[in-house]
């Protein structure tokens, strides 16, 4: 599986927005990370790291985690982890793939 052939050019558009999945605020995010420890991977999809998180790869998806592991995937603004979100869910059912609500750009530091 080569994870970036699941981008598209219109991966960002708001018109599939009623079909979200499961899907975090950044707060939420922090109470399950309490909550559940270590079976969450916080997942950066655009290169800007969290000191917390892990970038995207191939690697990442290729048994790396076992199952049940709880990928929380962000972007920018959420709708490209969303896409991501929807691809991935059921081809790698053995994972809970999480989207982290308005992106980085929604969190405060």
């Amino acid at each position: 599986m080569w994870i970036f052939d699941m981008f598209t050019s219109d991966a960002c558009n708001i018109s599939g927005r009623n079909n979200w999945l499961e899907s975090w605020s950044w707060e939420e995010y922090e109470v399950k990370k309490i909550e559940l420890s270590d079976k969450i991977v916080l997942v950066d999809m655009i290169w800007q790291p969290l000191e917390w998180s892990v970038t995207i790869s191939d690697e990442l998806f290729s048994w790396k985690y076992l199952p049940g592991t709880i990928f929380a995937l962000y972007c920018h603004s959420g709708w490209t982890s969303w896409y991501l979100q929807m691809q991935l869910s059921p081809q790698l059912p053995q994972y809970t793939f999480v989207n982290i609500k308005w992106g980085i750009m929604s969190l405060r530091r």
